[in-house]
């Protein structure tokens, strides 16, 4: 599984002013209130390697101030490759394949623990 970060996430992140051990950028997938794990909405949480959960699944990513990962049990529901992007005019980073947009509007928080 790959993840591209284009220059625009990159320098929003970098903007965002988060501590340097926040270096891992994680996928989360929230699916409280959803009834289904296949409806949950992807958000980016920003954290360090010690705070990330057992099950997890890096992701290969061009960004080299970041890793990417994201959670095992649910690694079925994204596709092999796919690109976060910082959308100026909407304010919010976004998740897409070359298929589908998988989330227009991602938030972006830091946590110390997932």
């Amino acid at each position: 599984m790959k993840v591209e970060i284009t220059n625009a996430a990159l320098e929003k992140l970098s903007e965002m002013n988060f501590p340097e051990e926040l270096n891992v950028l994680f996928i989360s997938h929230e699916t409280a209130g959803t009834g289904c794990v296949v409806n949950g909405v992807s958000d980016l949480v920003l954290t360090s390697e010690s705070q990330l959960p057992q099950s997890i699944s890096f992701i290969e990513t061009n960004a080299d101030s970041f890793l990417a990962a994201l959670d095992s049990r649910v690694d079925w529901i994204y596709e092999e490759n796919m690109k976060i992007d910082y959308n100026e005019k909407a304010g919010a980073f976004q998740l897409s394949s070359p298929a589908q947009m998988l989330n227009p509007r991602m938030k972006v928080r830091s946590a110390e623990k997932v």
